[in-house]
């Protein structure tokens, strides 16, 4: 079945190109072209394509923060952004980036970003997240992570290597990795295979994990399906 790609670019010569290059490559279907920024996620909502190839310095809405928006659609288009400036890499793939792409795309560069595509089909369970600490974007095995943790707007990530922010909801987290991670208060989702038990103290059960010191509440809401995958456990 033909990968279904969107277009997106403010350059009308940059379209022509790009879908020609594509015309040029079996597998892989035009659905969409989009100039405009503000247009681009009800565009995804409605074509629901599997990937987006994105530019980023476009009137309105850059394509780093369409991306940011991307992210939290399902289902989730990959991203391939496609510009004509290095400088916005490591921006790029702190957004999880299928790949970016430079202009003028060379279709064999072009065929090497889509094969990720067929790559990420074949392992849909993620194997590193993106987080950040400051202006310092990391990439964190997600082997290495032990808990998700909401705090006003953003979401903290606690894992073996310290704690960093991630742009993401828990919500989000949780429709994607929920078979990894358990909730156990409304605000915070734990590994279930580090889950090492739990403990009532001044009140208040909290959660024990292995490789780290964070303990956090389990609500009365969450207490019982906690058990119960426990003793089943």
């Amino acid at each position: 079945m033909a990968q279904r790609i969107l277009i997106v670019d403010d350059e009308p010569p940059a379209i022509e190109r790009m879908t020609t290059l594509l015309g040029a490559l079996p597998g892989y279907q035009v659905i969409g072209c989009e100039s405009r920024s503000d247009r681009v996620i009800e565009r995804c909502q409605t074509l629901k394509p599997d990937a987006v190839l994105l530019d980023i310095e476009m009137p309105g809405l850059d394509g780093l923060e369409l991306a940011q928006q991307l992210n939290h659609m399902q289902p989730r288009p990959a991203v391939i952004f496609v510009t004509a400036y290095e400088s916005y890499a490591v921006d790029a793939f702190g957004l999880a980036a299928t790949d970016y792409l430079v202009k003028p795309v060379r279709l064999a560069r072009l065929k090497q970003a889509l094969d990720r595509l067929h790559i990420a089909d074949a392992d849909t369970s993620p194997q590193f997240i993106n987080a950040r600490v400051g202006d310092r974007r990391l990439r964190i095995a997600l082997a290495k992570v032990r808990a998700f943790v909401a705090e006003e707007k953003s979401v903290m990530v606690h894992s073996t290597e310290g704690i960093a922010m991630m742009d993401d909801t828990l919500k989000h987290i949780e429709q994607t990795m929920g078979d990894r991670f358990f909730r156990v208060h409304r605000s915070a989702l734990v590994s279930r295979v580090h889950i090492r038990g739990y403990r009532q103290s001044d009140g208040v059960e909290r959660i024990e994990i292995e490789g780290i010191e964070l303990k956090p509440e389990v609500s009365r809401r969450n207490r019982a399906e906690l058990k119960r995958w426990l003793n089943q456990s």
